[in-house]
Order: C-alpha cells, then sequence, then structure tokens
C-alpha cells in the first residue's frame, strides 16, 4: 500500500505544464467559432439615455450586437450559496439595464469573426448617458441604487454576553478606528469563457470554468432554463485564480447565451485592463471597534461597528464577506461578550466577492491591531498581552454562542499558546540565518 499521509507524493499535474502542454482557456478553439467584445460603462453612475450599435454591425464580419433589449428575459446572476432575500433585488443583470454602476458595467456585446474585428466593432457602439452623482464612500449616508432601494440594504448583527455591563465595569476602554482597502487578484491568466452548443446531442458545454464548476453549472442552467444535465462544463489548467476567477459573471451567462441562439462556438478572452474594472474586487471595510479591558489587559468585552464596501451589485457569494467578518472576529481569544453590526453597503464601483479568505483576513486584521493596542495602553508586550487572553488547550472543544454562515462557532481543537511560541522560535531561526 503507498503510503500518503506524511510523505512526499509527486505531482501528477505537472507533465503537460513544463513541456509546454498547457491548456488554459485562450488556448480552446473550436471550427468557425466567433470572438465576444464586450462594451462597458465609461462612467460610475449614471441612467443609459441611448445605446446604438448599428455603426458596429456595419464593419466586416460581425454577426450580432446585443444590448440588454436583445435578451429578453434572461435574469440576474443569482446567488451561489443561501439566498439571501434582502439582497435579491441588487443582484447583478449581464447587461446593464437603465443604469450603469460601475466603470466597467457591461453595456453590450459584439460578436463578430475575428477578435480585433470584435474589438474595432465594439469601440464604434455608442452609448449616451446621463451621469449621476457616484457613492464612494460606504461609511457616509446611504444613498439610493434605484427607486425605493437604498444603499444598504442590510445589517448583519452578532451577539452574546453581557456587553454593556463588560464596558461599565472596564477599567480602560481602547478604540480604535480601522480601514482596510480594496484588494483584488491579479492572476498571470486573466479570465477566459469559451462555449460551444452540440444542437444533436443538445449539450452546452462551457470551457474555461474555475473553482466552483458545479455551482456554476447549476446557475447556469437555471438562468438559461434547460436541463441540468445539458450542460457541462469543463475546466483545463489555470493561470492563478486567487478566488476572484472562480464566480460566475456576466460573460459566462453571455458567451453560453450567443452559442445557443448563434448556432456557432463564441469565445472570450478578458484583457488586462478589463480584469481591472471588472473581475471582483474584495476587503474593503471601515471598521470602530473598541474593547473594554480589565488592569491585567484581559478583554471583558468587544465591540465593532463596521462597513462594508460591497461594490456596485451583490454577486454571488451574497452576504458571506460580512456575516463571517462579524462570525469570526473573536478569533483565538477569550471574549465573555461581543456585539458586532456590519453594514451591508453598495457603492459606485467593481463589485465585491469572496478572495483569499474571505472575513478571516478582515477580521484578524481589526482583531490583532486591537490586541496590539491593548498592550501599549497596559503598558505590557505584546506577546504577553495575547497570552493572557488566547483560549487555553484545556478548554477545547471551546463553543461560542455565535452562528456563521448558519453554523455554530465551535473551536474544536488547538494549541494556540503551542502555536504562538513556535512561531516565535521559528522568527528567532529565521533571524539568526538572515544576519
Amino acid at each position: 500500500m503507498t503510503r500518503v499521509i506524511g510523505a512526499s507524493v509527486p505531482r501528477l499535474e505537472d507533465g503537460p505544464l513544463v513541456q509546454g502542454r498547457g491548456l488554459f482557456a485562450a488556448d480552446v478553439s473550436f471550427p468557425f467559432q466567433l470572438h465576444m467584445r464586450v462594451v462597458r460603462s465609461t462612467v460610475a453612475h449614471g441612467r443609459i439615455v441611448s445605446i446604438d450599435t448599428a455603426p458596429a454591425r456595419t464593419y466586416p464580419g460581425i454577426v450580432a450586437a446585443w444590448t440588454s433589449d436583445d435578451l429578453g428575459a434572461v435574469p440576474p446572476i443569482d446567488f451561489r450559496d443561501d439566498r439571501v432575500e434582502a439582497l435579491v433585488p441588487f443582484r447583478q443583470p449581464v447587461l446593464a439595464r437603465g443604469r450603469v454602476r460601475y466603470v466597467g458595467d457591461p453595456v453590450a456585446v459584439v460578436f463578430a469573426d475575428d477578435p480585433y474585428r470584435a474589438e474595432d466593432a465594439a469601440e464604434a457602439v455608442v452609448v449616451e448617458f446621463d451621469e449621476l452623482p457616484p457613492v464612494l464612500c460606504a461609511d457616509g449616508d446611504p444613498g439610493e441604487f434605484d427607486k425605493g432601494l437604498s444603499t444598504e440594504p442590510m445589517i448583519i448583527r452578532k451577539a452574546y454576553g453581557e456587553i454593556d455591563l463588560a464596558f461599565q465595569s472596564a477599567h480602560a476602554i481602547v478604540s480604535l478606528d480601522l480601514t482596510i482597502g480594496r484588494h483584488s487578484g491579479v492572476p498571470i491568466e486573466t479570465r477566459g469563457a469559451v462555449a460551444r452548443y452540440d444542437a444533436a446531442s443538445d449539450i452546452l458545454e462551457l470551457h474555461g470554468a474555475a473553482k466552483v464548476p458545479h455551482r456554476n453549472r447549476e446557475q447556469i442552467a437555471k438562468i438559461l432554463g434547460r436541463p441540468l444535465n445539458s450542460v457541462h462544463l469543463f475546466e483545463g489548467h489555470v493561470g492563478g485564480g486567487f478566488g476572484v476567477r472562480g464566480e460566475l459573471y456576466p460573460e459566462d451567462v453571455l458567451v453560453c447565451l450567443a452559442a445557443l441562439r448563434l448556432g456557432r462556438p463564441v469565445k472570450w478572452i478578458e484583457d488586462r485592463h478589463e480584469h481591472f474594472v471588472a473581475t471582483n474586487h474584495s476587503r474593503q471595510q471601515h471598521h470602530q471597534v473598541r474593547a473594554a479591558i480589565d488592569a491585567q489587559g484581559r478583554i471583558l468585552g468587544l465591540e465593532d461597528e463596521f462597513f462594508h464596501d460591497q461594490g456596485a451589485y451583490v454577486r454571488t457569494h451574497g452576504a458571506r464577506v460580512v456575516d463571517l467578518t462579524a462570525g469570526m472576529l473573536p478569533g483565538p481569544y477569550r471574549i465573555p461578550a461581543y456585539r458586532a453590526a456590519g453594514h451591508y453597503r453598495l457603492t459606485n464601483k467593481t463589485p465585491a466577492a469572496t478572495y483569499r479568505s474571505p472575513g478571516r483576513y478582515e477580521s484578524t486584521f481589526v482583531r490583532e491591531r486591537l490586541m496590539d493596542a491593548i498592550a501599549e495602553k497596559i503598558g505590557i508586550d505584546r506577546v504577553e498581552v495575547r497570552r493572557r487572553n488566547l483560549i487555553d488547550k484545556s478548554e477545547m472543544p471551546f463553543e461560542r454562542p455565535l452562528h456563521t454562515l448558519g453554523d455554530e462557532v465551535v473551536l474544536d481543537s488547538g494549541d494556540y499558546a503551542g502555536l504562538l511560541d513556535q512561531a516565535l522560535a521559528d522568527g528567532r531561526t529565521a533571524s539568526r540565518l538572515c544576519q
């Protein structure tokens, strides 16, 4: 029997890559394929007055040019996880309808027999906007997403323990105002989607899928009104993902719809500029956090109010990042009382979604900055303040009266103090080696 656990296992996937035989999205091509180019909003917020695709249709090799009026009853892109009813009106349509809400918002698509012709024709599409003031700050007063809809669709609240009593009885209160900048992944390979429809077998194929192909398959079938077994997704090699490449985007739906309607394979490869404005962003939050502590620097209560900048639309992750941030903020520390309020805000920026441990990074950044501030307030070492607050291994499993994403928060095992000691020892060793 081959030993796997604890052994060095040879990688199986390297052969084609080191031999130059990798198959990435751009390497997938089919006979008679068309190339799709997306016309994107050049303004952050505005009403669409008119979209004239007629100039694009005059270019040689152009097969079709669509706006939202040409799509019919194609629904917005839905959630891939639990449905959050409060967020349903804020989902993204595959092409903008009525308004554009961020620079990069897809407003039209052009299909041609050559990628360069498609790009030239897309530049000829004339879009007239009536610009509106953009909402750029998530922590200001909520604005208007649409008629009757606020840019704050929900507030996620979590709490346990006697938080008010903790602050009333505290030796000291430590408060911080923290911001986390907007992040995104920048993989070597940008997004790509290639769709093909086999009418004889009634099978729709999408090549270039990444991360969650089964869930994306379910969504594509639902959006296009097709049986699930008639939609097949194929994932080849992936030149980096960081999480941002794996969600379902408007372009994925559009190439599938075009393959069905135009009867030819359709290919779309994102360029780098598009990636910056159209692929998911993440992280941007503003936290106003405070801790009630005793004279030894032990936390009696922790309270946080934060504002999550979701960008222009709710994408497939729904409220996952806000919920995880609020649910995981206490981390590995013994915190008797806790209260958090996460404001879910829409702004006129590229929509945000999951990216590299969603909610974990944000909550860890805030929590550990707070621990440093407590150490400074009491006048003790930063390592010592953590030792005094860490949950001990003898307390495992440690249950918190919290839920996140519908699950109870239970720290089932761990020797946090031991891990801290190991990290310190490894740090000292690395420091000596560098000298």
